[in-house]
């Protein structure tokens, strides 16, 4: 699904900016600090409700102005729109219509997004990686979400009730039927759509040089031990997290696994060979969503992160996998350049300079 139209005010240091967007590629190019990634991050705040680069939405608003607002058509005709206030108040509308939630945005306008910090999957905490598959999930299977929320409501009464110490196991045990009813169903959904991402995974990493990636492949941790259902590992592990204060076993430990050899990947793969491992992970999960639901991919600086060969073949697996895709850059050709040799509409980006937070079409 793609933006036709985004208009935005008050945001950072874009005043206002209305503008018509193609299939295909879009090109933001300009000096640091002209305003380009926060066209990306106002896309994002369009699809999520809130910035990728901080949790404030006060720090988001232009200096002087109360609040901002973020205005989206997609090429169906649905429309979104986002307010954000100084005063912590909002509004999400879609269609003009109030949202119930920010999920629900989520769900108009499937969102990828390629920055600096977006290449931390292998070597960062498994709650990164847990979000990656949950993006897809959610996305893929309707009822995940709603089972997910199940799940996490029953594990905070439980974990209140750890905190308190000394308490009977029987207080327990009315979150913890939640926890595995809930939590049997997210785990199976989890590896359903896993075992399709896995194979759209390696199916990219055939892709990259074999001296460095063969051998590699991924595997899905659900959260505790293997060969227990989770009604057994709660039962096992009861002690010990009345005596730690918290659960330590179920779908909010899982984790994905990457390893080349039987070697954690993150150990044995350069910085530029793991952040090429991510671009095939990411546009893995934009394949799971199929025809009817490609995302729009949001890259900040992509020649900054990769060399012009892995650009232009990440540029190639996202050719196949999105509908759109909003790219800044410095340098107008050095960012254009791994577009030109796909077929149309990528290789005929539409270029917009930004200059001190003014947006202009070329």
């Amino acid at each position: 699904m793609s933006l036709s139209r985004l208009y935005l005010s008050s945001f950072r240091n874009v005043s206002t900016a209305d503008l018509e967007l193609v299939p295909g590629v879009n090109l933001f190019c300009g000096a640091n600090g002209s305003g380009k990634t926060s066209l990306l991050e106002a896309v994002h705040m369009l699809a999520s409700g809130r910035s990728f680069r901080s949790r404030e939405s006060r720090s988001v608003i232009q200096y002087g102005c109360d609040r901002l607002t973020v205005f989206g058509r997609l090429a169906d005709g649905v429309t979104l729109g986002v307010e954000r206030g100084r005063d912590g108040k909002g509004r999400i509308r879609i269609n003009q219509s109030p949202a119930e939630s920010s999920s629900q945005l989520a769900a108009s306008l499937p969102l990828q997004v390629i920055n600096s910090e977006s290449f931390a999957a292998l070597d960062g905490g498994p709650g990164v990686r847990r979000q990656l598959l949950d993006w897809t999930v959610f996305h893929v299977e309707h009822r995940f979400a709603q089972h997910w929320k199940s799940f996490q409501s029953a594990l905070s009464q439980r974990n209140a009730l750890l905190r308190r110490g000394k308490i009977e196991p029987e207080m327990l045990r009315p979150w913890e039927q939640q926890i595995i009813q809930s939590g049997e169903l997210v785990d199976e959904l989890r590896r359903s759509v896993f075992e399709r991402l896995r194979v759209l995974f390696l199916d990219r990493v055939g892709d990259l040089p074999e001296e460095h990636f063969g051998g590699l492949d991924v595997r899905l941790r659900s959260g505790w031990k293997k060969g227990l259902s989770l009604a057994q590992a709660l039962e096992a592990g009861r002690e010990g997290d009345i005596a730690q204060g918290f659960t330590r076993v179920g779908p909010h430990r899982a984790d994905l696994r990457f390893g080349v050899q039987g070697q954690p990947a993150h150990l044995v793969l350069s910085r530029g060979q793991q952040k090429m491992l991510v671009c095939a992970l990411r546009t893995a999960m934009a394949h799971c969503l199929g025809e009817g639901h490609k995302p729009v991919f949001l890259i900040d600086d992509l020649p900054s992160e990769l060399d012009t060969d892995n650009q232009k073949l990440f540029a190639r697996w996202i050719s196949q996998c999105a509908d759109q895709v909003l790219v800044s850059g410095i340098e107008q050709e050095m960012t254009a350049q791994a577009w030109r040799a796909l077929p149309s509409p990528w290789s005929d980006p539409k270029v917009f300079h930004v200059e001190r937070g003014t947006v202009s079409a070329l």
